[in-house]
């Protein structure tokens, strides 16, 4: 039994789209004709494109990447939370919770020995501390550890990566 009140499914992404999100991808600003001759299409035919990927939900934003260090986070960690069974919340209750911490770069719910995987930016080891035992313990219930990881270096630094 089909539901009628479905979305169709998205088109395949072609080469052509992967050409235009690999320019955003380099340049969120460039011109639709420098979008367009990497894509290897018409100005029209880019323009077409770019809006149905923004209508399909491949696009949903173009955003600034901020150097960390350079805006005062000079700490990065990884946060590994194992949870209590009794009292952990579901992902999708704790989206809004996690959404609301500053310091959150990224999270991915897990499957495995650690439940929840954090990315967080922060100005100092004193701070780490508060979002570990303030922050977290406070805010998530049925937390039954937590292992932090300190990030020395990393790379690459860019917002998606596309199949090649």
């Amino acid at each position: 039994m089909s539901n009628q009140n479905s979305e169709p499914a998205p088109r395949p992404v072609d080469e052509i789209d992967l050409a235009l999100l690999r320019a955003l991808q380099a340049d969120a600003r460039a011109p639709i004709g420098t979008l367009s001759d990497a894509a290897g299409v018409s100005r029209a035919t880019a323009y077409a494109r770019l809006a149905r990927l923004r209508e399909e939900g491949i696009i949903t934003a173009l955003t600034v990447t901020v150097h960390p260090k350079r805006v005062g986070l000079g700490v990065s960690a990884v946060v590994l939370i194992r949870s209590t069974p009794d009292n952990w919340k579901t992902w999708s209750s704790m989206l809004p919770i996690l959404e609301a911490m500053d310091e959150v770069e990224y999270a991915a719910d897990l499957a495995g020995e650690v439940d929840l995987l954090l990315l967080v930016r922060l100005r100092d080891v004193e701070h780490l501390q508060r979002f570990v035992t303030e922050e977290l313990r406070g805010r998530i219930p049925g937390i039954g550890s937590v292992r932090t990881l300190l990030v020395l270096n990393q790379t690459p630094e860019r917002s998606l990566v596309l199949p090649s």
